[in-house]
């Protein structure tokens, strides 16, 4: 993991309290960030392989209430599993992908008006699988408490708009690049007008040599 990608995923989990990195708890295998208000509350980065990072946050008890995976095989690290602890349990509840999609589409700041948002659309909803994964997300969303609720929207918000944008922005570099090239038509017409000047490319009429040339 590279500093770029470490301060990306930083970024996913930043607040208005930023965390700030610990020289004494980071090792060469994972990397420790604290909040400078409460020494309990840690963010960290651990290397599981080279293209595979755990990313575990902890409460003001130093519980761990998240913990997400993430690859390092492209630009952008690429969140591959998303938990957060149940309220009142000791047990991570896993999100899929499309529960987080859900999140992120229709995630509120607080966790009541999340749950309200998501609870609007089901009586809409015909299509049994879709209905089944809205009725999901809203259990397992309910069983987190209001802070952890309101952390896993943020969180979700912030990778997803940052995915966006980074798409966005590597599609309109390959469009850039696509328009400098070109089209088959210009190449035949940029041909067609070179012919007509009596100048020829060396691949139609190739320059003689004198042992090419018979008397």
């Amino acid at each position: 993991m590279n500093k770029k990608q470490e301060q990306q995923i930083l970024d996913y989990y930043s607040t208005t309290d930023k965390y700030i990195r610990s020289k004494t708890h980071s090792n060469a295998h994972q990397t420790v960030f604290t909040k400078e208000s409460d020494k309990y509350q840690w963010l960290v980065l651990e290397q599981k392989s080279q293209c595979e990072v755990e990313v575990r946050q902890t409460d003001s008890h130093g519980t761990i209430t998240a913990r997400d995976n993430y690859e390092l095989t492209g630009n952008l690290p690429k969140c591959v599993g998303v938990e957060r602890l149940c309220e009142g349990a000791n047990f991570q509840i896993p999100f899929n992908a499309d529960e987080i999609n859900l999140i992120y589409q229709f995630g509120e700041q607080g966790k009541a008006e999340t749950c309200a948002s998501l609870s609007a659309i089901l009586p809409q909803i015909k299509d049994s699988d879709t209905r089944q994964i809205v009725g999901g997300t809203l259990k397992k969303l309910n069983a987190l408490s209001e802070e952890t609720c309101a952390e896993l929207t943020a969180t979700t918000k912030r990778r997803k708009l940052t995915e966006r944008d980074h798409s966005i922005k590597t599609r309109l570099a390959k469009a850039k690049e696509q328009a400098k090239q070109p089209t088959v038509a210009e190449k035949n017409s940029t041909e067609s007008k070179a012919k007509e000047r009596g100048i020829w490319h060396y691949e139609t009429f190739p320059i003689r040599t004198g042992n090419d040339c018979q008397l």
